[in-house]
């Protein structure tokens, strides 16, 4: 038995054929640390890029930070494609998918100007810190920006957190579904400034994954939000300058408000649609199932509470789980000693 399979409690003498169990909490923040390694390592070959080879290596790394470890990670544990959300999304979806949009652009520029004043608004947009955009250029610059900043970045991104990390962490429990992934999405950035705006964004993408299911929803909002974030700032800039700070902020806060109420509005016409028409809900069954322990007076504390309260102690689990604390240590280092 590999480091792997110990790790992840692999259980012996089941069938040949038979998909084994295995420890979630434990497995996913193994997949989240190996992207964060990776990505702490391209770093060094970023440093060593010329303005010839940087394009191509902008897109290659990305391909290599993030999906050889998703498809290496759903080979190990046996996942299919199918429990990744992989559905076309109808019209109905288009206004929840616009409202979320909304809803992120308006809430990290309020964030970011709170906690980076009006230099947010300013300079390059950049990836992970590492990989920096730079807008000016022809039509074929152009092109590439919205490949290596927008699209594939949401396509990466979205495969790792929200498809494979929300299917792992919602057998736990659905809060889990949508904290951790949203945690560790906003710790990949290693940017403590802009570590609330993008939790908060990793959030609404989790809803929008649910409310619509399908990962393409959250995938497009997630593409639209890179947009505006590599070509926006110029515009929003100028409409801060026009209207001048506190016109901005009410303005966006404005937004902010009406956005998030008309997306949870959306939100629960969606799930009344879906409970007249008696669609499933998977991420509701935990794994393993919790009992209440045959002798509680014999019982230890954590198995009553448990038992009692399983799908908070499942949350709780998956927070403080070693591989997430691993996680959690690593990013502190960088954050620490300065990237």
């Amino acid at each position: 038995m590999n480091v792997f399979s110990r790790i992840s409690g692999l259980k012996r003498g089941e069938g040949a054929g038979e998909k084994k169990p295995y420890r979630r909490e434990l497995t996913a923040p193994l997949l989240v640390l190996a992207v964060f390694l990776l990505l702490r390592l391209s770093n060094y070959v970023d440093s060593r890029l010329t303005r010839d080879n940087e394009n191509g290596a902008v897109v290659l790394l990305q391909l290599l930070i993030f999906v050889f470890p998703a498809v290496f990670y759903l080979i190990l544990t046996k996942n299919t494609l199918s429990g990744l959300r992989i559905r076309p999304i109808g019209i109905g979806h288009l206004f929840i998918m616009l409202s979320a949009l909304v809803s992120m652009i308006t809430a990290s520029l309020l964030l970011d100007l709170t906690c980076g004043g009006y230099d947010s608004l300013t300079g390059g947009y950049d990836l992970y810190g590492i990989f920096v955009s730079k807008p000016e250029g022809g039509f074929s610059d152009g092109v590439y920006l919205v490949l290596a900043y927008a699209l594939l970045p949401s396509l990466c991104e979205e495969l790792v957190f929200r498809a494979i990390l929300s299917s792992e962490y919602e057998k736990r429990s659905s809060a889990a579904a949508i904290i951790m992934p949203s945690l560790f999405f906003a710790m990949l950035h290693f940017d403590l400034a802009r570590f609330p705006a993008l939790f908060l964004s990793g959030v609404i993408l989790s809803l929008t994954l649910y409310a619509t299911r399908s990962i393409i929803a959250p995938l497009a909002v997630h593409f639209l939000y890179n947009l505006a974030a590599v070509f926006g700032r110029p515009f929003f800039q100028t409409l801060y300058d026009l209207g001048g700070e506190k016109m901005f902020i009410f303005a966006i806060s404005a937004l902010f408000l009406l956005s998030g109420f008309l997306f949870c509005s959306e939100a629960a016409r969606l799930y009344r649609h879906y409970s007249e028409k008696n669609y499933s809900s998977s991420y509701r069954d935990m794994v393993p199932p919790y009992e209440k322990p045959r002798d509680a007076g014999s019982a230890s504390v954590s198995l009553i509470f448990s038992s009692k309260h399983p799908r908070l102690a499942a949350t709780l689990s998956s927070v403080f789980s070693p591989t997430a604390l691993a996680c959690y240590i690593f990013y502190a280092a960088v954050i620490l000693l300065g990237n």
